[in-house]
């Protein structure tokens, strides 16, 4: 039987597993970002970033 409990259960475990999705989608986005700032060799990164890189003590850019 299908009762009104069970369908509110099933929307909030529905509600977290979008939630997981979209939390796991920032991080690799955020991870994506941190590494073209303070890895890529790109130059228009690169350039734009420099100081930074060399401000940081943990990025060798040379």
């Amino acid at each position: 039987m299908y009762t009104h409990e069970t369908h509110t259960q099933h929307e909030q475990s529905h509600l977290w597993e979008h939630a997981f999705v979209q939390m796991a989608l920032v991080l690799i986005v955020v991870g994506v970002v941190l590494w073209a700032v303070l890895f890529t060799n790109y130059p228009p990164l690169h350039d734009a970033f420099h100081e930074l890189r060399h401000a940081l003590y943990v990025v060798p850019c040379h």
